[in-house]
This record gives structure tokens, sequence and C-alpha cells, in this order.
């Protein structure tokens, strides 16, 4: 049994390490980022655009300036989606689909920038780059890998599949900025973008933030309309359907 003057002794103790804790200081290098928008509208005629991302390193006073500069990388992810990937296989010489791979929420959009020297964290950042949202990033092997290389490169013949290394420019020793290019396929909704401080392959410091590919005008309406009221949404799609070949037909008769 413990005795009570040494369980005080170990809660005194407990409670002045935490004090400590609680009293340091922040990270002495620490990030500050901005994108230079957080919306991006999409309509019809939407060809494609770039967001900058800017950012700084701030040091406290205590701090001495790094000998070997800062890596910078930027990670940017789109809306989840649930993928099966299946290799084609030929049988009875008519080409089918075989049983595939199915992965999970992974990113619609993929993006990775980093500072020209990168340092040996490169693999995990790629790893993270891939990993679904919200779920433990870890390395694809065998089969799967393979499925998921076939699906990145298909997203890569859209410019979704991104990987720039030296994307990101230090305009200082401290400041640096990025361009994320989003291509006119860029699917609508939530971006995560996470950036990441390294010196020597060290985690330094890690900032998030995200930004919304939003659609907007006629099209919009009509898309919302046909997830939120689908009878409605069919009943009208099939009521124009009628009356323009009504029309068309009648417009036939008379010529």
């Amino acid at each position: 049994m413990v005795r009570p003057r040494l369980l005080l002794g170990l809660i005194g103790l407990a409670c002045l390490l935490a004090s400590v804790l609680l009293a340091r200081p922040g990270a002495a290098e620490e990030l500050v980022v901005d994108l230079s928008t957080d919306t991006i509208p999409i309509a019809s005629d939407f060809s494609g655009t770039s967001i900058a991302l800017f950012g700084v390193v701030e040091r406290d006073a205590q701090t001495v300036a790094r000998g070997g500069g800062y890596e910078i990388a930027v990670i940017v992810r789109g809306p989840p989606n649930d993928v099966l990937v299946q290799r084609k296989t030929r049988r009875f010489g008519i080409w089918v689909n075989a049983e595939g791979e199915r992965f999970r929420r992974v990113p619609s959009f993929s993006g990775l920038f980093t500072t020209p020297d990168p340092g040996p964290q490169l693999e995990s950042l790629m790893i993270e780059a891939d990993a679904p949202l919200g779920l433990a990033a870890k390395r694809l092997e065998g089969e799967r890998a393979l499925l998921f290389q076939a699906y990145a490169s298909k997203l890569a013949e859209d410019d979704l599949y991104v990987r720039d290394i030296g994307g990101v420019e230090m305009l200082t020793d401290r400041f640096f900025r990025t361009l994320i290019p989003l291509p006119d396929l860029a699917p609508d909704g939530r971006y995560v973008v996470d950036v990441l401080l390294f010196v020597g392959g060290v985690l330094l410091d890690r900032h998030e933030m995200s930004f919304n590919v939003d659609k907007f005008g006629f099209e919009q309406k009509v898309y919302a309309a046909s997830h939120e009221q689908p009878l409605l949404y069919g009943f009208l799609v099939v009521t124009l359907a009628l009356v323009t070949g009504y029309v068309g037909g009648v417009v036939f008769r008379r010529n």
C-alpha cells in the first residue's frame, strides 16, 4: 500500500511537472501561411486556375539562423472518393475486368510540392500525399501498390495527380511561396492543405488549412435539385422531353 505522505508527494510532483510544461514558451520556429483565396467558383466555362500559397518561418528572439536552410513541403488533397481499380485480363479472346482492389477515401486530387532538396523525408511525404483522408498513411505493397499506381497515372493524365519537387520557391531564407494548379476537371468540394517545415529531416512545425471549390450558377441549381428533390427533378425532365418531342413533331409536320 502506498503511504499517504508518499502519495501526496507524487501528486505534488505531477502538478509541478504539469505547470512547467504548460509554462513552456511556444515553438522556436513556427509556420505562418496563407492562401490567395479560400474559394474557387466553378461555372460552365471554367478552364482551370491556380491558388498562390505564401508562408514565412517565424523565429523567436533566442533562435539563431539555421545554417542548412529550411525544407518546406506542401500536401494538397481533394475530396475523398471510394474507387475500385481492376486489371483487365483476356478470357476466351475477350478483354474483361478481373477482380480488383478497392481503395477507400482516396483523394480525388493529390498534390505534393517541395523545396528543391526535400531531404530524407521525401518518401514519407509521398506516402502521406497518397494516403486516404482521415486514415493512417502506410506503404502499399504488391498487387495493391501496382493497382494504385495505375489509378494515380490515370489521375495524372487529367492533371489531378501532381508531384512537383522544387515547386516551393524560397524567396528569402524564411519566406516561401508555391502555386497550386487546379485543372478544369478539378472536383468540387473541400481541399485540405498541409504545410510542413523540416530541417535536416526533422519536423519542426506543421500547419493545416483548406479551401473550397464550389459550383455556382444555373448548373449548380440543376445539380442540387437532382439530388435534393429527385422525384420532382425526374418529373420535370420527362415533361420537358415530352413537350420538346411534341413541339418538334408539330414543326416537322408543318414543314
